[in-house]
């Protein structure tokens, strides 16, 4: 009797952890968010630039996204060049802004959704 209550408890403590492990690593927003596909390219900023208060000196800046296309960052009418051309302190178009406590290279988001946005990494000079 002794040995059976033990391996019901057993099973009861290892299924509550399968299913503790099982949503932590389930697909959708219990995810970590970021770039989950190859980068979109490189892009050359020529002089020193200030987005949203985030410091771009001139360089080699990889483009990765995340619940979007690259041609929405991409190319003189995406979104990164659009950022690039705003003055030093004027705000990013709505509904974007910048994730300031994201971990690594600056992160850019939907302010309705953190899961469609891109991330600029400067790679070179």
């Amino acid at each position: 009797m002794r040995k059976e209550i033990f391996f019901v408890f057993t099973l009861i403590i290892l299924g509550v952890i399968s299913l503790s492990l099982s949503s932590c690593t389930k697909d959708g927003e219990s995810q970590t968010l970021g770039p989950q596909t190859p980068a979109c390219g490189i892009v050359q900023v020529l002089t020193d630039e200030v987005i949203a208060g985030v410091q771009f000196p001139k360089g080699k800046y990889q483009i990765n996204v995340f619940g979007m296309t690259c041609e929405e960052v991409m190319g003189d009418k995406g979104l990164f060049s659009q950022f690039l051309q705003l003055g030093d302190n004027d705000p990013l178009p709505a509904p974007w802004i910048h994730l300031k406590d994201a971990v690594g290279a600056p992160k850019f988001v939907k302010s309705t959704s953190t899961n469609v946005g891109f991330r600029v990494q400067r790679v070179g000079d």
